[in-house]
């Protein structure tokens, strides 16, 4: 009874979250990532990406761009990492974001700052054909993104599964460890990254709550990165009790007598959670603060 009303209540404030950010006007930036939407016209179907229809496309990107918050990584995916960096490069740059969706779309390539994209014939065949992901099924731009992403960058945990094939958004071939997550926000967002910890020994951190309340006080963006057995139960997770797999992005922190307050974005929502703190120190493996700079 205790945990329906938790998600109940989870459910209610995300729901009055839904409500509260639609009602609030965009950003100058949102409204020259929306303007360049506009200028760009009515896309033809790109050859490219033969299974992602312009009109579901653009409809995608004016979502993301109009209310970054609702991006989602798809159930029982692997593109949690992905999602955390779309989320907020979309967040503080959506102009930029914009045009290389446009350019990656319309030309099948796309350079963004020194990296260039070329993703894989399998990849541009299976964008827009995942199935049974929940929203992800009705996004192709974040599906030709998520696979995109996963295709081009590559750390020690994708070696031995270093080709995209079908169903391989959920396997290790769509894994981010954390090294690489680090290395793609420098790549992709453009931050100066500082980060503790690794995939398999926990930062050795004091205080968790004081030392992450600091680094959003002073304007940092946080990301966490956790062992999410507690947090979600993943079909395809089962065996992955004692690792780090999951990726979320810190909004605020606080502590009373043992017990942890957070909230942070996970899965397309803002997420308020209460957690002991010995909980709290089991499962974070990784911290990463960045100080924005521009991206454009």
């Amino acid at each position: 009874m205790k945990l329906l009303k938790k998600y109940i209540l989870l459910f209610i404030f995300s729901l009055s979250l839904f409500h509260f950010l639609a009602a609030q006007p965009l950003s100058l930036q949102q409204k020259q990532a929306i303007a360049f939407l506009s200028g760009v016209g009515d896309l033809k179907q790109s050859s490219n990406w033969p299974n992602v229809k312009p009109a579901a496309f653009f409809k995608n990107l004016r979502k993301n761009i109009t209310q970054p918050l609702f991006v989602y990584a798809g159930n029982n995916t692997n593109f949690c990492g992905f999602a955390a960096i779309s989320y907020t490069w979309i967040g503080n740059s959506p102009l930029n974001y914009a045009k290389f969706m446009v350019e990656l779309y319309s030309k099948g390539e796309s350079n963004l700052k020194d990296e260039y994209f070329n993703p894989s014939l399998a990849v541009k065949k299976e964008a827009g054909l995942l199935k049974f992901k929940g929203e992800l099924d009705i996004n192709p731009a974040d599906q030709l993104l998520f696979l995109s992403l996963a295709d081009h960058f590559k750390g020690y945990i994708n070696f031995f599964s270093p080709n995209f094939h079908t169903g391989s958004e959920d396997k290790l071939w769509a894994a981010t460890n954390f090294a690489k997550f680090n290395r793609m926000l420098k790549k992709i967002v453009g931050y100066n990254v500082h980060a503790v910890g690794s995939d398999l020994l926990r930062p050795s951190i004091k205080d968790i709550p004081k030392f992450l309340n600091k680094k959003i006080l002073e304007n940092d963006e946080v990301f966490l990165y956790l062992n999410n057995s507690i947090l979600h139960k993943k079909d395809h997770n089962k065996i992955r009790t004692r690792i780090p797999t999951h990726f979320v992005v810190l909004q605020n922190i606080s502590e009373n007598n043992g017990m942890v307050t957070l909230t942070y974005w996970d899965y397309g929502f803002k997420t308020l959670q209460q957690l002991p703190i010995k909980i709290v120190k089991k499962i974070l493996f990784g911290v990463t603060w960045c100080k924005k700079k521009s991206t454009t």
